[in-house]
């Protein structure tokens, strides 16, 4: 987290796209963002379920069957969710953080790197021990080598030791400096960040809950893990949160930042890899993208039947839908 206060410093991009952000037609409070009359009356009369955002960006099935499986006009009953290496992972990794950016509050500034590599040593073991339930979870699910529960804590150490060294850049960048608030990203720790939108308006459910925000700046930033890097529909994620902001509080977000944590490593390579930011306009063209793939989803959990099992079926293995995809004739 701290090492998205300081690229955002480093680069106000708001600066930069001052003329695009001025440009933006559609804001969650406008009617050109708001659901089709068809998909919110379903709504309205309880035909279809609201969907969330991630139910709409998490692109996962080319075909979405999974969303099918979880939101569809008939979707099987008494499924049940498996329970996924990624998904745990993605749980350590987002409580590793926040309790990270919570500790380091109380911490005298480091001005070592072995300092860091000390204090963050310490700061693992604690977390590891006060988290084993995740722990044992991980070393069960795991179904390859890529799959291990210690270097995944490892590459957390590593950038926990490279987030306070940047703490450290930014207090010393920000010393004198009036413009920069140091402390001016809030987190979402105990449902802090819920959000309320008008579901039959802008067809998104309650509550919405993004990452983080920096009201300030206008930003609204979301944490994503996993392996193969970055993914277009992340930008999905982000847009959907800022038009939900948007459409509650009549107040802007203009950017979106992702904050994509690596949880495997290849067959290639166990590389020492750190957390990559990306940070991004949130313009007409995204939040076109976004109600596009919004109303397609609104029209498939609308049918009277699930799509077709998909043609790439890498990820179906790691889909916590796969035992019911298997059960309704898929196979690999």
């Amino acid at each position: 987290m701290f090492e998205v206060i300081t690229r955002w410093n480093l680069a106000r991009p708001e600066t930069d796209f001052n003329i695009e952000i001025r440009n933006i037609e559609i804001r969650g409070y406008k009617k050109e963002s708001f659901l089709t009359g068809e998909f919110a009356s379903k709504i309205k009369t309880k035909e279809i379920r609201v969907l969330s955002v991630s139910d709409i960006a998490d692109y996962l099935c080319p075909e979405r069957r999974d969303l099918y499986i979880k939101k569809g006009k008939n979707r099987p009953k008494g499924r049940t969710i498996k329970k996924t290496w990624g998904s745990v992972a993605g749980r350590v990794v987002e409580n590793y953080i926040f309790n990270l950016v919570r500790d380091s509050s109380r911490r005298k500034n480091l001005n070592s790197y072995s300092e860091i590599r000390k204090n963050l040593d310490a700061f693992s073991n604690n977390f590891k021990a006060n988290h084993k339930s995740y722990f044992n979870e991980l070393e069960e699910l795991k179904s390859r080598p890529d799959e291990a529960p210690g270097w995944l804590l490892r590459l957390l150490t590593y950038n926990g030791r490279a987030e306070l060294g940047l703490k450290l850049l930014h207090n010393y960048l920000a010393r004198d400096n009036s413009e920069i608030d140091k402390n001016d990203i809030k987190i979402n720790k105990n449902d802090s960040l819920n959000l309320q939108p008008n579901a039959e308006e802008i067809g998104i459910s309650s509550p919405v809950k993004p990452d983080f925000i920096i009201v300030k700046h206008k930003v609204v930033g979301d944490i994503k893990s996993g392996i193969g890097g970055f993914k277009d529909y992340y930008l999905l994620t982000c847009t959907g949160y800022a038009l939900a902001y948007e459409n509650q509080t009549k107040k802007d977000i203009n950017f979106g930042i992702i904050y994509y944590f690596p949880t495997r490593y290849s067959k290639y390579a166990r590389p020492i890899s750190f957390a990559q930011v990306y940070t991004f306009l949130i313009n007409d063209s995204l939040r076109t993208y976004f109600k596009n793939i919004r109303n397609k989803a609104y029209e498939i959990v609308s049918r009277d039947a699930a799509p077709n099992f998909p043609a790439e079926k890498d990820h179906c293995p790691y889909c916590q839908f796969y035992d019911i995809c298997k059960h309704e004739g898929l196979s690999l």
